[in-house]
């Protein structure tokens, strides 16, 4: 346990934050890429079909990227019997 870890929050609620900025960060990278993807689809070098082939593309590794962590999260809340931070943000 390091010397930051609350020792009255619940099991695994450290490897869980730890895999929500995993998560955010890896959100935050797909975010930058989208907006460079943008950039080039919105250059004009690109027929309207291949713009949405290039922007369906784009999005499906994204998901591809965030897909596994957010089942790594869910995983481990149902083993520690914690909530996702998603389950908290559904409720507000």
């Amino acid at each position: 346990m390091n010397e930051t870890e609350d020792l009255s929050a619940p099991a695994g609620t450290a490897e869980l934050q730890r895999l929500n900025d995993k998560y955010r960060k890896q959100n935050i990278a797909n975010d930058r890429a989208r907006e460079q993807v943008e950039e080039e689809i919105n250059s004009g070098r690109y027929s309207q079909e291949q713009a949405d082939e290039i922007s369906a593309s784009f999005e499906q590794s994204c998901r591809d990227a965030l897909d596994p962590i957010q089942r790594e999260i869910e995983a481990h809340c149902a083993k520690y019997n914690l909530r996702p931070a998603s389950a908290q943000w559904a409720d507000e």
